[in-house]
C-alpha cells in the first residue's frame, strides 16, 4: 500500500505570481478568474479565512493548512 497526495496551491505564492495564474483559478460559483486584480482579491479572501493552501483540484482529504493529507492506494509495481 503506498500513499498519494494531491497537489495544492500556496495563497503567499499565487497572490505573488498572481499573473502566472490568470486563466486558471475557478471559483465556487464557476466564474474563472481573468485579471490579476480578481485572482489576489479572492486569495486575499481565501487567507483571511486562516487558508495557506488551495487544492489543486477534487481531494476529499484536504486541510487548508497543510494541504492534501494523502490516500492509501494498491501499489501496482507488483
Amino acid at each position: 500500500m503506498i500513499t498519494r497526495k494531491h497537489m495544492c496551491l500556496s495563497i503567499d505564492g499565487g497572490i505573488k505570481n498572481a499573473r502566472m495564474l490568470k486563466g486558471c483559478i475557478t471559483t465556487d460559483d464557476g466564474r474563472t478568474l481573468q485579471t490579476v486584480a480578481e485572482i489576489r482579491e479572492f486569495l486575499y479572501g481565501q487567507k483571511a479565512l486562516g487558508r495557506r493552501v488551495l487544492p489543486m483540484g477534487d481531494c476529499d482529504n484536504f486541510d487548508y493548512i497543510k494541504g492534501c493529507l494523502g490516500h492509501k492506494v494498491e501499489d501496482d509495481a507488483k
